[in-house]
């Protein structure tokens, strides 16, 4: 269906000329997330030494480098509860259960409309309950469907399946900065204390916007299918590889069984009752932590909890400790970015406590500021910042001190602050490469190929954000 003449008219379109131009700009100019931070620790460290008051000398120098090395270490707690969030995200989403569940799915659909509004709606539902889960689920929800020859538009069906990530995600219960401020102790709990889950991601305002934003941006993914005529095809090295996948995984399930005498270990990595055991376990904890607290279930939902839940989810999904170990050594791989610049983020966060510079910001944000202008203003300047700092966690680490501060002397209520922070963070992901990068390796595909369709949502979901927290102060 494809050919180089179709791919010419489509890059003749001003939208995809547009898009095309923003994928080149953040392709050639949007370094490494790790270049990012390290750019962005010396940006700060230059603001706090001529921005915050006190005499510009050595001294000045030595206390700011000081604030960040002693801060370093300050979000461990934070940078391990993200790593967990990733991998068990992962595990749950690669269980036997889950990929039937998605072959399932793939087997009733025909139409290619009803195609793209599938895999919107289990990317952005997905994503909203864990965002690891709805990434890696909604990526081989693709890949099945490109394996039976689907008629949808391969660009926009990839697009589809990143949607969660740019529109519910932040929103739901694996929020980074949602479950972050519920859980005691919190490294921001100084300038925000303690808000549970229902006064953010479970309050009547979010859950609205995000009813919303699944309608809107389902219609719209069903709107944008291509003509017949017009329609890209899934590349024919991905459908091949994807029914030898299939043949391969059959092969493996009958060569088990034909699978001789066992050696003691190879019994025990293949039996269910060492996961079984252990995820009993799990799920008999989880039972007497929700059961004995005062406030209800929602003020249990912490990082920790969510992080055990799913954690012990996918346990008892892989069945046995070899599938479960598989599955954690690929996940793994996502990890590493955390590990490597969550430190850096700590750090340019002590830069900007032992400085002040909080304070300065806090003041400049209360200085053009109005408890009713306050959260669309802090929605565009975390959707701005999330473009150069695509990690709602990390970034939240450097605004927190002073929009919280802000916040406070303007009058806005926190839990607002935070639901505005939330949508601001998600909304500029549409056009942000960084989180699309395990998805386009999965699929097959570049940010380019799909960015004329993330443009429209994008355009969709800011328009619905800037009203919604324009009018946000009526409802909290």
């Amino acid at each position: 269906m494809t050919s180089t003449n179709t791919k010419e008219r489509h890059s003749r379109k001003p939208l995809a000329k547009f898009a095309n131009f923003l994928s080149d700009v953040c392709l050639r100019w949007i370094p490494d997330p790790w270049i990012i931070v390290v750019l962005l620790t010396l940006i700060v460290g230059v603001i706090a030494f001529f921005a915050t008051p006190g005499d510009l000398g050595v001294a000045k120098a030595g206390m700011i480098v000081r604030g960040w090395g002693d801060g370093f270490w300050d979000l461990l707690d934070f940078g391990m509860q993200m790593s967990l969030m990733l991998l068990s995200g992962y595990v749950v989403a690669s269980s036997p259960p889950v990929r039937r569940a998605l072959i399932w799915i793939a087997d009733r659909q025909s139409g290619p409309k009803s195609t793209v509004a599938t895999v919107a709606l289990t990317s952005m539902i997905l994503m909203w309950i864990h965002w690891g889960i709805g990434m890696i689920a909604a990526g081989i929800l693709v890949r099945y469907f490109a394996a039976r020859n689907t008629r949808a538009d391969y660009r926009l069906l990839v697009a589809a399946a990143y949607l969660g990530m740019a529109g519910t995600f932040h929103a739901g219960l694996s929020s980074s900065a949602g479950l972050l401020v519920a859980t005691p102790g919190h490294f921001a709990e100084e300038h925000f204390g303690v808000i549970p889950m229902s006064q953010t991601v479970f309050s009547p305002f979010n859950l609205t916007l995000v009813l919303i934003t699944i309608i809107a941006w389902t219609i719209t993914a069903v709107v944008l299918q291509p003509r017949p005529a017009d329609t890209f095809s899934p590349p024919v090295a991905l459908q091949e590889k994807m029914a030898a996948e299939f043949e391969a995984d059959r092969e493996a399930r009958v060569a088990a069984k034909l699978e001789g005498k066992r050696s003691p270990v190879e019994i025990l990595e293949n039996s269910r009752w060492v996961n079984g055991t252990i995820g009993v376990l799990g799920l008999i904890y989880i039972f007497m932590y929700f059961s004995t607290l005062d406030g209800g279930v929602l003020q249990g939902l912490t990082l920790n909890s969510v992080n055990f839940i799913f954690l012990f989810l996918g346990i008892l999904m892989h069945g046995t400790p070899k599938a479960l170990l598989t599955a954690a050594q690929t996940g793994g791989t996502f990890v590493w970015g955390v590990l490597l610049q969550f430190p850096f983020y700590a750090g340019i966060l002590g830069m900007i406590l032992v400085s002040g510079l909080s304070e300065r910001i806090a003041n400049a944000f209360a200085s053009i500021a109005t408890e009713h202008t306050f959260p669309v203003l802090i929605y565009w300047y975390s959707a701005i910042l999330n473009f150069f700092v695509p990690s709602g966690g990390s970034k939240f680490a450097i605004e927190a001190p002073y929009i919280g501060e802000a916040a406070q002397a303007v009058g806005t209520p926190l839990d607002l602050t935070t639901v505005a922070y939330i949508w601001g963070d998600m909304s500029t992901n549409a056009l942000q490469p960084f989180w699309a990068l395990p998805l386009l390796a999965l699929c097959g595909l570049s940010f380019r190929n799909i960015m004329g369709f993330l443009v429209i949502f994008a355009i969709v979901t800011c328009a619905i954000g800037t009203c919604a927290f324009f009018l946000a102060p009526l409802f909290f």
